[in-house]
């Protein structure tokens, strides 16, 4: 083919709000849905594509690694990127996809905000599966089951009180006693100043993410988040129609000067002070009461992601920025998909007193409440206090896991990562050399069965030097030492490509 045959089908002149990641990513698709790419065609490097598109070359590896994911194309050591033989059932749900956002008639009907839903990153669609090294994953595996089978048995046993009024409806704004017990638990651990009136259960973190940002902004607004940061918090914002404020994170995490400097009409900072994603950073007391004092100057708002704050290796536990702040200006997310399980889908949040009516109205909108029984049993694990003793025995296993990952990569690695060994979270960092790409090597990865999240995917203005996200929460150390075992040969054919 001639250089540079790909620019026929490539158009990145756009005004809508898409990125250029997912501008190549669609496009490229649709080449190879349609035709123009047949099966076996190979794809220009990297470097290629993003020479020719005046892109950066994340931009480009960004595209590839999707591509590469949802299985269009298949990478083949020491020959390239191709085109995948068969494509699989992923890519006739984008096809249907693609053939809508083609269509004038349908894209007419729909509200043009709905376009702010196309910059949802294409990894939040992507299943939890336990490959490793998938980040943000707890340890499903090792959840105790038969306890959890017997707190249910136990409230749907024959005689049991109230068994018949988890089949029906409860407050909008949660079960009474799952509030009461989440304020209890959240004054114990983590320092939240609430009351149970306080506390509105969500379905996950994602929705709370979505129904604070559109209650708190208005369209335009300018809002601050942290670069790298967590997709589905950018996501969250795009959609509420925010002009978004990336503010680069250091070693002392968020920095409201910096981010007051480069975006002074902005009224609402997103932050994970506690154990910031995915740098792993803990803000600093200094810089967590600054950026509460800029909340109570602006009379504006902070939205508080606290994650998974339950485990930490070493130290004490820092104290929520809701705490400091009195439950003033900010409002904290937490969630049960790490501590427990994600397919529970229940979060909650802990919101102002004056926003309370406004918050309940909202999440009546959004669904009007999440499943009674689900919420029950919850509430019976914590009062019970099965989850404090469950949290205590997967930090342990956690650690160990984690030491098992720091070793796997010094004795087998060295060279190629230079661990950042968090000291919260279920994974960690590893920096690469500052001329590789983290997206390249990421999509080769996935090519020998691993999921290994590149920081690039993860930037929203600042180019990061390259590295690697390692999750190690569900896999046992067995489980680790294979993998990195695969990803140092990874390693290897990268560094010999390059020679």
């Amino acid at each position: 083919m001639p250089a540079n045959w790909f620019t026929a089908f490539l158009d990145l002149e756009s005004s809508d709000d898409r990125t250029l990641q997912q501008r190549i990513y669609e496009q490229f698709a649709r080449a190879i849905l349609t035709g123009q790419l047949k099966p076996g065609d190979r794809l220009p490097s990297t470097r290629e594509l993003a020479k020719a598109m005046g892109v950066g070359r994340n931009t480009a590896s960004w595209a590839y690694e999707q591509l590469t994911m949802e299985g269009f194309v298949q990478t083949r050591k020491g020959a390239g990127t191709f085109v995948s033989e068969e494509l699989p059932e992923v890519g006739l749900v984008a096809q249907r996809e693609m053939s809508r956002r083609q269509d004038p008639e349908a894209l007419s009907t729909v509200a043009r905000r709905s376009q702010r839903y196309q910059a949802v990153a294409r990894s939040l669609r992507v299943p939890q599966r336990p490959i490793p090294f998938r980040i943000n994953m707890p340890a499903v595996d090792d959840f105790p089951i038969a306890l959890w089978r017997r707190v249910t048995k136990s409230l749907m046993a024959d005689g049991a009180p109230g068994a018949g009024s988890l089949l029906g409806e409860t407050e909008p704004a949660g079960y009474g006693p799952l509030r009461e017990a989440i304020a209890r638990y959240l004054t114990i651990s983590r320092g939240v100043v609430c009351t149970p009136d306080q506390v509105v259960i969500v379905a996950g973190a994602q929705q709370g993410l979505d129904l604070a940002t559109r209650l708190l902004l208005d369209i335009g607004d300018q809002v601050l988040c942290e670069d790298p940061g967590f997709p589905g918090s950018v996501a969250a914002l795009r959609a509420a129609g925010a002009e978004i404020g990336a503010v680069p994170v250091d070693g002392e995490g968020f920095d409201i000067e910096l981010g007051e400097r480069t975006h002074p009409e902005a009224r609402l900072a997103v932050v994970c002070p506690s154990s910031q994603f995915p740098l792993g950073y803990t803000m600093s007391l200094a810089r967590r009461l600054a950026l509460i004092e800029w909340a109570r100057k602006k009379s504006g708002w902070i939205i508080e992601d606290d994650y998974d704050s339950e485990f930490r290796y070493r130290g004490r536990p820092v104290r929520s920025l809701q705490g400091l702040d009195g439950g003033n200006r900010v409002v904290y997310i937490g969630t049960f998909s790490k501590v427990l399980f994600p397919g529970l889908r229940l979060a909650y949040l802990v919101v102002p007193e004056p926003v309370i009516d406004i918050f309940v109205n909202a999440r009546i909108v959004a669904g009007r409440q999440s499943p009674t029984f689900e919420q029950v049993i919850v509430e019976r694990f914590i009062t019970e206090g099965h989850l404090g003793r469950h949290v205590a025995r997967m930090r342990r296993l956690y650690a160990e896991r984690r030491l098992a990952l720091i070793r796997a990569l010094g004795e087998r690695i060295p060279d190629d990562i230079r661990l950042q060994a968090s000291a919260t979270g279920l994974q960690m960092i590893g920096w690469l050399p500052p001329d590789w790409d983290d997206g390249v090597i990421s999509a080769a990865a996935a090519a020998q069965g691993l999921e290994i999240t590149p920081i690039s995917r993860l930037t929203v203005e600042r180019t990061r030097p390259p590295a690697l996200l390692l999750g190690f929460g569900n896999f046992t150390p067995a489980a680790i030492h294979a993998g990195v075992e695969t990803l140092a040969g990874v390693l290897a054919d990268y560094r010999a490509a390059r020679t």
